[in-house]
This record gives structure tokens, sequence and C-alpha cells, in this order.
């Protein structure tokens, strides 16, 4: 409710009026129904002062009046009333009126005049007395906004203004004629200041001006427009010039101090150069000009990012522009903030990069091309902070390879090139997983903003992630009791799938066997934990727990709808390990033992390098099984036509790399099979085994 009072349609709050009505009830309802010759009814109207009082603080002079009015008339009523009724009137009834009105007024003065020196306050806070420019507060509260609107993509620049010689010239010629320069400057520069803009004293001559939308060059001509025009209307009286120092935003930093840290070494490098002259932090003024100035951040300061309590800003005003601003206040040395970073940019290559990849790289970001589909699938072998992915290259396959990608660096951001309408998020959350979308032509400004928000996306997974996998995993080191019991219970899970098919049975433990038998073989593993992997190959199939049971025993081909719920079966052992664990070679093996190195595996197409080494040797181990084993719709193969079908398929089922260790495995998977004919559930040792406990291994990697 507006209780502006300027406004001739505020009202008071209903609480207000019903307390007011409530207060007048009072002595009206006493004077009629207990009806005294004493004093005390007088005295008892002196209760109509609390409306008085409460309409005087909502409304000042107006609310008092009526108040005032509503209580006189009250009593007047109240008297008429009681007279027709044969009650005695109120004695001393011209004192009682008298004295509400007297009291009415003075409290209506004393509110009133509270409520000037609060507004008086409220701008004295915000506003500079001396030349009614806003202050450094309100210049604080301001470059916060828009620091923020800086790092969702809006251009911000910052200008420090500083009148050169200020201090001599006002020593010279006294107070008032430097305080007349001082509103001159002010009254200039807020003529020069857009509304959107913000132009403030901070301190002493130093002034701040805030200009959203500016980039460097247009705050550079905005700086010297001021100055020059300043040059020319000064009367002949006074030598005063004004240095500029001028910054604008950049991913890089990281708070409001950096970006006016920027602006004040540009100004005292403008100072430093004779005066009278703009300065651009970034172009005139590099930022190693701070490292050799030997700036630091003073000792005992305490923590440099945090301002001290009677300043706004961590450098006082009289220091701005006469030193250097400490190392701390600055950007980095190195502003690029994609230094340690690695793009993965995909597009064709008669697209043209429209200067993304030059940007990207300038930025120092690492960026790795791919043209096509194939090409797309290897670059997935090694995480990337980022995927900037055309999705005109991968046509219909664009949805396949962003669910490929999320799945196996669930951390990495995947941000859409299209064509489609600009600003249209429904673009990118059409594609499952995409995290955002751009169109092009891309504005180098709203790719920069992009990035900038999907790395601070990927840096708070990656936080969360590093959390979970502080908890305890069933590889890499001892395995907790809890551990065990709940990998007991995941291996009993999959005995109750296997029970469904009696054919199957005992085929997580054949699996674990091959596996590992494979690894044995592996000279570079990349630290795959043994018993890690046998745990893992116990519960790669729990997904299949979903496949009806009709699927499973039927004893013909498959229909294609049937076929893609069995093909669904690894991405659904990885949604139920996902929550209960957060063992990277547990989650790895679930989910893509079924991937081929030539890319025509599931659930995620992907291929080369990208499936991790554990489910490559797992997806020999589970085909091994599988082709030796019978199954309802046909008879097992036997051994010799099985190793000659695997041993054909490396390079494109299989992986190249691992043909040689499956060579050299071959008698000890040849003893396994052996075994598993005449007991097919011989071997529940490694099971076991599995869920003992074990220590003193690497931790595992996928």
């Amino acid at each position: 409710m507006n209780l502006d009072p300027s406004d001739p349609s505020s009202r008071v709050p209903r609480e207000v009026l019903l307390a007011s009505f409530a207060v007048l009830a009072v002595p009206v309802l006493a004077t009629v129904l207990v009806p005294a010759r004493g004093p005390e009814p007088a005295f008892l109207w002196f209760v109509a002062l609390l409306p008085v009082l409460l309409w005087s603080y909502a409304l000042q002079w107006r609310g008092a009046t009526i108040a005032l009015a509503a209580s006189l008339g009250a009593l007047v009523m109240t008297q008429v009333a009681a007279v027709s009724l044969g009650i005695p009137p109120v004695p001393f009834l011209p004192e009682v009126v008298l004295t509400l009105l007297g009291t009415g007024v003075g409290m209506a003065l004393v509110m009133d005049r509270i409520q000037q020196d609060r507004s008086s306050l409220e701008e004295v806070a915000l506003t500079d007395r001396l030349t009614g420019l806003p202050n450094r507060r309100h210049a604080r509260v301001f470059l916060e906004t828009m620091f923020g609107a800086a790092e969702r993509g809006r251009q911000v620049s910052v200008v420090i203004f500083d009148l050169d010689g200020f201090r001599g010239y006002n020593d010279r010629m006294g107070s008032r004629e430097g305080d007349e320069a001082l509103r001159a400057f002010a009254a200039l520069l807020a003529s020069s200041t857009r509304r959107m803009n913000l132009s403030a004293r901070i301190g002493g001559e130093e002034f701040m001006s805030i200009l959203s939308g500016a980039d460097e060059e247009g705050a550079r001509g905005f700086a010297d427009r001021v100055r020059e025009t300043f040059r020319q209307s000064r009367p002949a009286s006074r030598e005063l010039t004004v240095s500029a120092g001028v910054a604008s935003f950049h991913p890089s930093m990281r708070r409001p101090d950096e970006l006016v840290g920027a602006a004040d070494l540009a100004l005292f490098r403008a100072k430093e150069e004779g005066g009278d002259r703009v300065r651009v932090f970034g172009k005139d003024v590099r930022t190693r000009d701070a490292a050799l100035a030997g700036a630091a951040a003073p000792s005992g300061s305490g923590d440099p990012l945090v301002a001290t309590p009677d300043t706004d800003f961590a450098r006082p005003a009289d220091e701005i522009g006469t030193s250097p601003p400490p190392a701390h206040l600055l950007p980095p040395l190195d502003p690029r903030f994609g230094l340690g970073r690695v793009v993965i940019l995909i597009e064709a290559e008669e697209s043209g990069t429209e200067g993304i990849r030059p940007y990207l790289e300038r930025e120092g970001f690492a960026v790795e091309m791919a043209h096509d589909a194939a090409s797309a699938l290897l670059t997935l072998a090694q995480e990337a902070d980022l995927i900037l992915l055309e999705r005109e290259v991968l046509g219909t396959g664009a949805r396949e390879f962003i669910q490929a990608a999320k799945s196996r660096w669930p951390s990495t951001q995947l941000v859409t090139l299209s064509r489609e309408a600009p600003g249209s998020r429904q673009t990118a959350m059409s594609l499952l997983g995409a995290d955002d979308d751009l169109a092009r032509p891309v504005l180098l400004r709203a790719l920069q903003a992009t990035l900038v928000d999907a790395l601070e996306r990927r840096d708070r997974t990656l936080e969360e992630q590093a959390r979970r996998q502080s908890l305890p995993t069933f590889s890499g080191h001892t395995v907790t009791r809890g551990e065990r019991l709940l990998l007991r219970g995941l291996i009993s899970l999959v005995r109750a799938e296997e029970l469904r098919d009696p054919l199957t049975r005992g085929h997580a433990i054949r699996v674990s066997r091959y596996a590992t038998a494979i690894l044995d073989e592996v000279e570079d593993h990349g630290g795959i934990d043994r018993e890690g992997l046998i745990a893992a190959c116990l519960v790669h199939d729990v997904g299949k727990l979903e496949i009806p049971e009709t699927i499973l025993l039927k004893n013909a081909p498959l229909t294609a709808d049937e076929f893609g719920k069995v093909r669904r079966h690894p991405a659904s052992s990885r949604e139920i390990l996902a929550p209960l664990t957060t063992d990277v070679l547990m989650l790895a093996v679930a989910g893509w033992h079924h991937e081929r190195w030539d890319g025509s595996g599931y659930p995620d197409g992907l291929a080369g390098e990208a499936i991790p080494l554990s489910a490559r040797i797992v997806a020999i181990a589970d085909a091994l099984d599988a082709m030796t084993s019978p199954r309802a719709y046909r008879a097992g193969l036997g051994w010799e036509d099985a190793v000659r079908q695997i041993r054909e398929r490396f390079g494109s089922h299989y992986a190249p790399g691992l043909a040689e260790p499956f060579w050299r495995a071959l008698p000890a998977l040849r003893r396994i099979y052996g075994v598993s004919r005449t007991s097919p559930l011989r071997g529940e040792d490694e099971a076991r085994g599995a869920t003992a406990g074990h220590s003193g291994s690497k931790r595992s990697k996928a």
C-alpha cells in the first residue's frame, strides 16, 4: 500500500483504520453506557490522540488533519447524542477540545519532521552533499548489480576520473573555489551520463562512471569527451585538467574490486605520464605493469578479497590514482579465462568457424576439432570441459551423440550451435542432455557469456563429484562392512535375474573370470584394480531385471521393440548403480560393456578410445561367455568357433589393442571354459573375495 504523502491516492493501512475505530469506540461507548459526572470521561477522550499519532505517521499533515477531524467529530456527535438521551455532557469540554487540537498539531509537527529527517538520511546515504551526485556507497551497490549483469553477458565498463593537481589548486585558491570546481565537474559528468548508467563522486577529487553496454572503445570515447569538454568550459583562472582510467569487464575477473582495480591502475598510468589524458587497461596499460610495480597486499590487511568495514571499496579514495593498486585488487596477470580448459568444437569444414576457434584460442582454450560423426565420437576418448556442437554436422545423429557425450562425461558442458531463433533454449532442451544453445551467426559477446556460465556449471558439478568420490568405493582400498553388504545385495539381485533364465546361470561369475584373465595380460591397464573388476563384472547385468521374462525366454527371433528393451539394459544397470556407488570402474563396466570399437554398439554408441578400457575388456569376456552358452533361441557355439569370431571382430567390435592380450590369455580362458562346462557356479570364491574386502591397490580407473 502506497504511503507516500505526496501521492493523493495514498491510504493508511487497514490495520491503522481498524485500530483508530477501535480506539475511538472506547470513549464513545463509555460516555453513552457508563455516564459519570467526574473528570474521568474528559480524560478518557484523550485516547483519541492515538489515531492522530498513527495517521500523522502514515500521511503526515493530511493524516493528522483527518484524524483530528474524525476525533473531534466523534466527540461532538457523542455529546449531542448524550444530551438527547438525558445524559449530562462531558465536563471540561472546551478544555478537552483545545487540548486535542494543540496536542494533535504538535504530534503532527513532530512526525512530519521525523519523516523529513528520514528522507534526508536516506538521501545522504546515497548522495554526495557537495556535488549532488550519487556517492561512493551508491556507486558500489550499482557496480555490484552491473557486475552480475556482466557475468551473464552484458558489457560493462568503469571509468575513474581524477582532477589533476586539485590539492595544490585548492590550497592556492581556497576551499570555496575548490568546491566550485568539483561542482562544475560533477554537473558536466551528470549531464554527460545516460540514464541507464551512473556517475558518482567516490571521494575527494575522484569520480567514477559505470557504463552499461559500453566496451573499451565506447568507454574511452566517453572519457575523452568529458575531459575535453571540461578543458574548454573551465574559466581562464582555472588550470585544472582531468585524467581518466578505463577498464572493461572480462570473464577472468572474479569480483567488482578487480574491475575497479584495473581502472585504478589505468588512471595511475595516465597521471604518471603527465595527466590530462585517458588510459585503457588491457591496451594502453598491460596487466603485467602491476607486477613490475611490485604492488602487494599490505601486511596485516586480513582477507585481501574483502573490503575493510569503513570503506565501500577495497581501496581508499585518496589512494586511487596516486599509486599502483595492490596486486590482489587486479585481475590475474594472464586474463585468459580459458587457460587449462579443453573445448571440443564440432562443425563442418566448409561452414567456417565464424571466429569461434580463433576466439577460443585467444582466450587460452585448447581446441580439438571434429568435422563428422565418426571423428566426433573419437573425441570422447578424453574428458573435455566443453563441447560446442554444430547440430547440422551430425544431423539426426545429434541427439544420440549428445546422449553418448553426457553419459560418458556427465560434467562436460555441451552447447549446441544452430540457425534457429536466437535466445531459444527450447532448441537445446529438446536434445536430451544439451546444456545450452547458441544461434548462428554467433555473437562473440553471447559466446563469452555462454562459456562463462557453462564453466561455472562444470566447476560446481566437479565439486559435487569430488565430494561423492571422497566416499568409500568398491575398488582401490579396504572395503567397509556396509560396502560388502551392499555388494552382496547387488549380487543377489543379479542371481535373482539369472534364476529367471536358467541358461544364463553363472554368467556373471564366468565373465569376471574371463575378464581378469585378459586383464592379467594387458601391460598398460591404467591402474584397473583386479578385485574391483571382479565386483564390477558380478553386477554388470543388474539392469536385465527390467527386461520382461517373456523376452528373456523367447525361443524365436526378437522383434525390433523387444530388442530395443534388451539394448537398454546397460543403461538401466548404470541407473540402478549410480545412486548406490561412486565407483567409476563399476559404473563404466555396467554402462558400456556392449559398446563396440566402431561405434555400432549400445546404449550410447561410443567408439574407439572413448570406451573405457575396463568396458572394452569386459565386452570381450561377456561376448565369449554369451557365444559359448546356449540360449532359448539357439545352441551355444563351440570353443573354437567362438574364439574365431572374436578374433575376426578385433578392430570392428572389439579394441584392436586387446587382440594380443586376448591371444596370450587363451590358455587361461580355455581352462575357465572347461571348468564352467562341468560346474556353472564353480568360481564363487571370486564372488566371495569381491565382497570380503581388499587393500593395498591403486584407485581404479574406468
